[in-house]
């Protein structure tokens, strides 16, 4: 049966994470971003209190968030011995530091790194080729690119990916079926309701799946078993 990740767990802090390592999930995923000053840090969205965070210093980050900013580091040691790493690059330039923090923590078997751009998943093949790294797809229509990912296939061998980690709404309108038929193990997001929660864990082609609500994916994981 897939794996469960339990995803956005950064909007409580550390203790949004302390909660997610405590659901039992397979996976805790963090979401990673650089502050102006260079800190690595967890957090899903590009802005805090209206300001981007890129040019936000982690003081001010701090000043500006509505909760918590933990620092990745920080993040990883709760998550370490206690489940395996999701690190969820939001953008490029943290591929080094973060891959690299990750395997202090987990080793190279203990963690999963997924990005939407290709560039980086490409990078961190090339220099961290024993590191299981993941491409995203699933970009809203509007953004440019969207009609590709209905066709991910390219995407995903050029750029060296180990895995695929599709959008929820993707994966059901073929490209869960085009990605199984490549042999390219599949991660679904975000998948928090109870009926596309049993349907998914009952799909043989989804390697991981990935909720906002691990403790519910988890009890559904064990009625199955």
């Amino acid at each position: 049966m897939p794996a469960i990740s339990a995803h956005r767990r950064d909007e409580a802090g550390l203790i949004g994470l302390r909660d997610a390592v405590a659901s039992g999930a397979d996976y805790v995923e963090v979401d990673v971003r650089r502050t102006a000053d260079g800190v690595l840090v967890v957090h899903h969205d590009r802005t805090v209190g209206g300001v981007p965070l890129s040019r936000c210093t982690f003081a001010r980050a701090r000043e500006l968030a509505p909760g918590p900013v933990p620092r990745v580091a920080e993040a990883l040691e709760i998550i370490r011995g206690r489940a395996r790493g999701h690190v969820d690059l939001k953008e490029r330039g943290c591929e080094h530091e973060a891959v690299a923090l990750a395997l202090e923590a987990f080793g190279p078997d203990g963690f999963v790194v997924t990005s939407r751009e290709a560039a980086s998943v490409a990078l961190i093949k090339r220099d961290f080729p024993q590191v299981t790294a993941a491409l995203s797809v699933g970009r809203g229509l509007w953004e440019r690119g969207a009609v590709r990912d209905f066709v991910p296939l390219r995407a995903i061998r050029g750029c060296g990916a180990d895995m695929v980690a599709l959008n929820h709404r993707l994966a059901r309108a073929g490209v869960l079926a085009q990605c199984a038929r490549a042999r390219i193990p599949a991660m679904v997001w975000t998948v928090n309701a109870v009926p596309l929660m049993r349907r998914f864990l009952s799909d043989p082609r989804v390697a991981v799946l990935i909720t906002d609500h691990p403790g519910t994916a988890l009890r559904l994981r064990r009625h199955k078993s």
